[in-house]
């Protein structure tokens, strides 16, 4: 149909004219262009008036991808080339040009496909940072690629953060960071770094990118509600990473004072003037329970009563304790020690004890290092020897404070083995008691006496008694077990153990020599001459066992004259009376109080004449043995805070 325009549609027919017409030429001209085109489109060469051309250049995909410098992105990039009519537009080329970031394509150029659609392959990434890659056609507006490349990470290191402290259930002061590099210490932006916390504790991000500064943190690391130390831990993806992980650490403290809870020394009585036994001791402790350390503790004393100190600071345990709270001159009275924490920090609120006051006595304490070994019994006989000293001698001592070193020296030197708590107050007496194997039954029995006297006054503060497991049941069976231990603890409080040291011995015994010893003490001697009579003339002064060597002489009442009295080396199988000459001899040591209506009915017998000179001089036949039951050890002189002020050797006793 080339050329041929019978379907075109006829022009309507006009008058013709000779003149000459510009409009008519117009249309002649117009007329003559379309019947070109019609041509044109009609064969192969010829332009086609349907035919669509480029008209723009679009992005298709492969935008805003991140990958490691040096590698491929994960998606192609393609463009696609549109006409007018918005379909695709095939065969144009296009060229792919990387302008930032140095990477680069496979191709640098492209021709569109069916679809119009080209793709220089995968982009692999430049030096770390922006990327840009530009695709053209010409006489259509460029499009830009945007990438960034990641570098490949190499080091992770601290950079804010490290080793901090805070209250428990607090955020760290200082927001922990990490700053993350490649091989060339040049820091790298948007890697992924992962925190993970101890449980308890929590970070606000558990994963963050790192900025452009290579920098990341997890926001803010909160500890857990119990002290001690947290760590975060800040990784990235890798195996071969320097530092990969991180540990960051944080001790978590005690936060405010919350509360005042009491430890010990709660509800005791005491004497009056005297220091409760156990000195109060309280525990701060925050919201959450945990011991606060370093917190001042106030404590003030109700009434006449003492403390000493008046504040101190709590320890490592929240424990915060007085030296000694002495109580007032009323007995009967109940007094108040109130803690509370100096100065008002916190919420704590203040916490009472309380203590009755008793009125003044000679007390004695007893503890048992070896109970389990004693029957009922027996240790029944342990208390009513202790009830009756503490009934002969009513006066009162000075307290005394007792340190933990000197009273486990004293064990130790007496093979007592005991847990001691730390120091502590006595009034008036404490003895440790233990019983154990020595040599079975009719040996050795035991020994006793002070280890621990009073500076200026010399009474005793602290003293040990022992005893063969192999001879308690035996005595017990023949009803001396009582009298035996009453006799032992007379020594622990001062009879036989403190008289050369006093000067209360005469020509006291010893070893070379021969000794008419004595004792000197004007109330044991008037006593004496009370129940003598006739039947010691010799002396009016008492006389003391001066044979039989340590442990027996210059402590023991002489046996061939007093006999069966309770306090000579070998009391007899009969009954032994404790006589008043012996009572009396407690006041001659410096006891106040002493009451003589507590001694036995007892009469010096007649003589029994000594038999030869050894330890059992004086002895009736199947008397119990008794001798060295004298401990011959140091005595240690200490003051009313327990300050041993100096000790006395055995050999000067």
């Amino acid at each position: 149909m080339a050329g041929d325009l019978s379907s075109w549609p006829r022009a309507r027919s006009r008058p013709r004219t000779r003149t000459a017409d510009f409009r008519g030429g117009v249309r002649v001209v117009a007329f003559a262009v379309m019947a070109l085109l019609v041509l044109a489109s009609c064969g192969g060469d010829q332009v086609t008036p349907d035919a669509d051309v480029p008209a723009a250049l679009v992005i298709h995909s492969g935008d805003g991808q991140t990958a490691n410098t040096g590698t491929e992105a994960g998606e192609p990039v393609r463009v696609r080339v549109t006409g007018q009519s918005g379909s695709g537009v095939s065969g144009v080329s296009v060229a792919f040009q990387v302008t930032v970031g140095g990477g680069s394509v496979p191709s640098s150029s492209a021709v569109t496909d069916a679809n119009g659609i080209a793709s220089p392959g995968r982009w692999t990434m430049g030096a770390p940072g922006p990327q840009e890659l530009r695709a053209s056609v010409p006489g259509l507006d460029p499009v830009v690629f945007h990438a960034t490349a990641q570098g490949i990470p190499a080091e992770i290191a601290i950079v804010a953060g490290a080793d901090q402290e805070a209250p428990v259930a607090t955020a760290v002061p200082v927001v922990p960071e990490v700053l993350v590099t490649d091989a060339s210490g040049v820091p790298l932006a948007g890697i992924r770094v992962a925190f993970t916390t101890a449980a308890g504790a929590t970070v606000a991000n558990p994963e963050a990118n790192t900025n452009a500064q290579g920098r990341a943190g997890p926001g803010a690391w909160t500890l857990g509600t119990a002290t001690g130390v947290y760590r975060l831990f800040a990784s990235v993806d890798g195996d071969s990473i320097k530092g990969n992980p991180l540990r960051f650490e944080a001790v978590a403290v005690a936060g405010p004072a919350a509360r005042i809870v009491a430890v010990a020394g709660d509800g005791q009585e005491s004497e009056i003037r005297l220091p409760v036994t156990v000195a109060p001791v309280i525990r701060v402790e925050d919201a959450h329970g945990n011991p606060a350390a370093d917190v001042a503790v106030s404590f003030s004393a109700s009434g006449d009563s003492e403390v000493i100190p008046t504040e101190t600071m709590t320890d490592s345990a929240g424990h915060a304790a007085v030296d000694k709270w002495i109580l007032g001159t009323t007995a009967g009275a109940t007094y108040r020690l109130t803690a509370g924490v100096a100065g008002g920090g916190g919420t704590a609120e203040p916490l009472v004890f309380s203590a009755t006051a008793t009125p003044a006595v000679y007390d004695i304490e007893i503890v048992h290092v070896s109970a389990s070994l004693l029957t009922d019994s027996q240790r029944r006989a342990f208390e009513k020897a202790e009830e009756y000293w503490e009934r002969a001698i009513t006066g009162n001592l000075a307290w005394s404070t007792v340190r933990k070193p000197a009273l486990e020296h004293c064990l130790a030197r007496n093979d007592i083995t005991e847990e001691i708590p730390g120091d502590r107050v006595v009034d008036d007496l404490l003895i440790y008691v233990q019983i154990k194997e020595i040599d079975g039954p009719a040996g050795v029995f035991g020994g006793a006496g002070p280890c621990q006297i009073r500076v200026g006054s010399s009474l005793p503060v602290v003293g040990v008694m022992f005893f063969d497991l192999g001879d308690m049941d035996g005595l017990e069976s023949n009803g001396h077990l009582g009298g035996t231990i009453l006799h032992e603890m007379a020594h622990v409080i001062g009879f036989g153990t403190l008289w050369d040291h006093l000067g209360l011995l005469q020509d006291p015994a010893g070893h070379g020599r021969s000794a008419n010893t004595h004792f000197v003490g004007d109330s044991a001697v008037a006593a004496f001459d009370r129940i003598r009579g006739d039947n010691y003339t010799k002396s009016d002064l008492v006389p003391v066992q001066n044979l039989g060597g340590d442990g027996v002489w210059n402590g023991h009442w002489r046996e061939f004259v007093f006999r069966s009295e309770l306090m000579t080396p070998f009391p007899d199988r009969g009954h032994n009376p404790l006589s008043v000459v012996s009572l009396a001899s407690f006041v001659d040591v410096g006891y106040e109080g002493v009451d003589y209506s507590m001694a036995d009915e007892f009469v010096l017998p007649p003589p029994l004449y000594p038999m030869a000179e050894g330890a059992r001089a004086g002895a009736e036949e199947g008397a119990i043995d008794l001798s060295g039951d004298i401990l011959r050890m140091p005595l240690m002189v200490v003051d009313r805070e327990g300050n041993v002020v100096r000790v006395i050797p055995p050999e000067r006793r």
